[in-house]
């Protein structure tokens, strides 16, 4: 991978990691009730759950491709066609704001960070649809970089999460739950997605 290609993946993250979702939105909503420290304890176990889809999304490439002689075709054409209904989907939901609805205490909030992460099938549909663009995994070595990008994208979940929960703590969740923060986000989202689509299907 070259510098342009890290820091381009350090983008996109960073903004998809900014985007609305269910687990960001977790952190705010127990920054708020719970501490920030709390908070980050739930980040952890997302982080840990990342590790897993980043193990798995390397095993099922490798099989894909070493078992397939259109494996990198297969997996380009679910690539763009997923990136394309995440797009449309946060189009239709681009004006959509945060549910700050306060959630009921629960017990370990690392295991419940954790037990999100790897129980949700549309973390490792992202994954293998964004990851491999950024991988070259039509060179070898890209199970290195593959676990390279996995491990980089965890930085940037732990510190935009943190950051996140952190401004929660601090009383900074009228300003995250403005319509107008949403809106931004979705579209540098959607501009992301559309992005790395056109980026792989001209490669």
């Amino acid at each position: 991978m070259s510098l342009s290609e890290i820091i381009a993946f350090i983008f996109a993250s960073i903004v998809l990691a900014f985007t609305p979702g269910p687990d960001n939105i977790f952190v705010i909503v127990t920054s708020l009730s719970q501490g920030f420290k709390t908070a980050l304890k739930f980040i952890a176990g997302l982080c840990t759950g990342i590790i897993l889809h980043t193990f798995l999304i390397v095993v099922g490439i490798s099989t894909l491709v070493s078992q397939s002689q259109y494996g990198l075709l297969i997996l380009k054409v679910f690539a763009v066609a997923y990136l394309l209904y995440l797009s449309y989907k946060t189009y239709i939901h681009r004006h959509d704001g945060i549910n700050l609805k306060q959630d009921n205490p629960v017990d370990n909030y690392y295991l419940r960070g954790f037990i999100m992460n790897v129980s949700n099938p549309k973390v490792l549909m992202f994954f293998l649809a964004f990851f491999p663009q950024f991988a070259n995994i039509n060179q070898a070595g890209y199970q290195g970089r593959l676990f390279i990008l996995g491990m980089l994208f965890i930085v940037v979940t732990l510190v935009v999460f943190s950051f996140i929960g952190w401004l929660a703590a601090q009383g900074a969740q009228k300003l995250l739950s403005k319509p107008s923060y949403s809106l931004i986000i979705n579209w540098l989202a959607i501009f992301v997605f559309v992005s790395v689509s056109i980026l792989l299907i001209v490669t």
